[in-house]
Parts: C-alpha cells; structure tokens; sequence
C-alpha cells in the first residue's frame, strides 16, 4: 500500500505545471558538473536531511535526501549513517554520481533538529 501511495504521488508531482522534466533537469546538472576523479573527490555539503522508508510487500527500503538551498539531493552513504533522522543537520563528503546522486564518504551531524 505505502509503495502505491508513493507512486501516486511522483506520478502527481510529474505532470505538475513548471515542473522540468527529468531529463531536462538531467541534461542541465550534468552539464554544470565536470567529471571527476572518485578517489580524489570530497565535496562538501551541508543541509537538513529527509528520510523516507519505502515498505512494501517486496521489502523495504531506506532513502535520505539532503535539503540545501533550493535543491534535494539524494544521499547514497558508503557507511551505515546510524540514527539519522528527518530534519537533522549535517555536512557530507563525497561525489555526485552522473544519476545526481550525492554519494557520502563523510558525513558529520551539526544537530538533530
């Protein structure tokens, strides 16, 4: 039930008026962002975080999301980040896969609420 509600819901925000679509939203972060080397690679970020837990009969999953500025970026952590919770603030290390993901190699929490 709660993986349909959550399809509901993206299937709404897409077809939103002035909503870009995701491949132009794609073809406009891939094209700010120069390639990087992984290993050398350690941007620093600094947000709030959201958690979202998707269940479902198949399983589940945990997702987090970092809200900095105007943007969310979805967090994929190299290490277990423990008892993060939705609305603490911390800053994070690492590099932007090309799906815009924000891979964590580091990550610091600053406070909880």
């Amino acid at each position: 039930m709660g993986y349909t509600v959550l399809a509901a819901i993206l299937s709404v925000l897409a077809v939103l008026p002035g909503m870009p679509s995701v491949d132009a939203a794609a073809s406009s972060r891939d094209a700010r962002r120069p390639a990087i080397d992984h290993a050398q690679a350690d941007e620093p970020l600094e947000g709030g975080v959201e958690v979202l837990i998707e269940d479902s009969d198949r399983g589940s999953r945990t997702l987090y999301f970092l809200i900095s500025d105007d943007r969310r970026i979805a967090l994929r952590f190299t290490v277990k980040p423990g008892n993060l919770t939705t609305g603490a603030r911390i800053r994070v290390g690492g590099w932007y896969e090309p799906d815009g993901t924000f891979v964590v190699r580091r990550f610091e929490r600053l406070s909880d609420r």
